[in-house]
């Protein structure tokens, strides 16, 4: 995915975890982190990592496992800092996994998603794909990218608009 999408579940889960707007627009940008940090282990294939590799792109990093691990760190994170611990473990942990099973609904390319590492390596894809693959890169920025862009900004366009669109305020007294 070109990650329009894991960025529109970032927002809406920062939106959804928080009311007040103060605390809603540092939740909307660690949701948003969470959502894309699978990816990071695009960063292997500047060391050599094969892309089937158990550490390559769309290996461990985007494992049940390790989103469960990543929400347990924000609890410890959120207990800290006087956050509500459980809630952000649950939304963090919820973000981290929506991030490899989008990408297990990508079709045009890739090797599927070890979501199940580390007790497996099978790679697995969703049984409805509707996701164009995104190009890596700077090809993201070629026709095929600016495709796949659109193609996800209508996909997950209800995630920008319930992210992005004013809350009622409520009246005075109530």
């Amino acid at each position: 995915m070109a990650s329009i999408g894991h960025f529109a579940v970032g927002l809406a889960a920062g939106r959804a975890y928080s009311n007040e707007p103060s605390t809603m627009k540092r939740a909307m940008a660690a949701f948003c982190v969470v959502s894309i940090w699978p990816d990071f282990d695009a960063v292997g294939f500047l060391f050599g990592v094969d892309y089937g590799d158990q550490l390559g792109h769309r290996g461990a990093t985007h494992s049940i496992v390790v989103a469960l691990v990543v929400g347990l760190a924000a609890y410890a994170f959120a207990e800290r800092r006087g956050l509500p611990a459980r809630r952000t473990a649950l939304f963090t942990a919820l973000v981290a996994v929506s991030h490899g099973l989008l990408d297990t609904m990508t079709f045009g390319g890739g090797l599927g998603c070890a979501l199940l590492w580390p007790f497996s390596d099978h790679r697995f894809w969703a049984p409805l794909r509707f996701i164009p693959v995104s190009p890596i890169g700077a090809r993201l920025l070629s026709a095929r990218g600016l495709y796949v862009m659109v193609v996800e900004l209508l996909i997950f366009a209800p995630f920008w608009i319930y992210a992005t669109f004013p809350r009622k305020k409520k009246p005075a007294g109530d």
